[in-house]
């Protein structure tokens, strides 16, 4: 494995980048290492390349990392387990959505959800853990963060270093879930 840069990203091109998506899991406890700049400013940049619904962009995410804070956000997160070092806080922007009809909401929600997974992933491959959290009072939060009315929080991604070795997550069979060219 190439560690140079303090990840798990193998130097094996393709094998390497299948591994990591396979061994992505879900992290909830975590050690109070602080996600230093230059390693949040990269998972930032990856964060934004995610597909997005006619390019519309239609987000805005806060990173929260000073620890008070972060203990504010968790008070009104009770999905949210463990206390994490940094919180993303991926919202959605009417704003940018609504300039015409070409972007709905439930297409706006999906481009969040596309940039929180290329979020994960980095992390993962940085040597981070997360675990995107929908259940928080979103006024709350919203108001917390004294975010404008036109961005609306749909997920809270807690990430920070593992406290302990990561477990692969279980997963239905396959052959349970994956058909070709018709279900029966």
């Amino acid at each position: 494995m190439d560690h140079a840069q303090g990840g798990l990203v193998e130097s094996t091109g393709s094998e390497g980048l299948l591994r990591l998506l396979r061994e992505r899991s879900v992290v909830r406890r975590y050690t109070m290492e602080p996600v230093d700049d230059a390693l949040l400013d990269r998972l930032l940049d990856v964060m934004v390349t995610a597909p997005t619904a006619a390019n519309k962009q239609a987000w805005g995410f806060m990173a929260v990392r000073d620890p008070r804070s972060v203990r504010r956000l968790r008070a009104f997160a009770p999905g949210m387990i463990g206390l994490p070092p940094l919180v993303v806080v991926a919202c959605f922007d009417r704003a940018r959505a609504t300039r015409d009809d070409s972007v709905p909401w439930d297409a706006g929600m999906l481009c969040v959800a596309m940039a929180v997974e290329n979020l994960l992933l980095a992390a993962h491959a940085e040597g981070l853990g997360g675990c995107p959290v929908g259940s928080f009072r979103r006024v709350a939060v919203q108001q917390l963060l004294g975010l404008p009315p036109h961005l609306e929080p749909l997920l809270l991604v807690a990430l920070g270093r593992p406290a302990r070795a990561l477990e692969p997550t279980r997963r239905r069979p396959r052959e349970e879930v994956i058909r070709y060219e018709t279900w029966s």
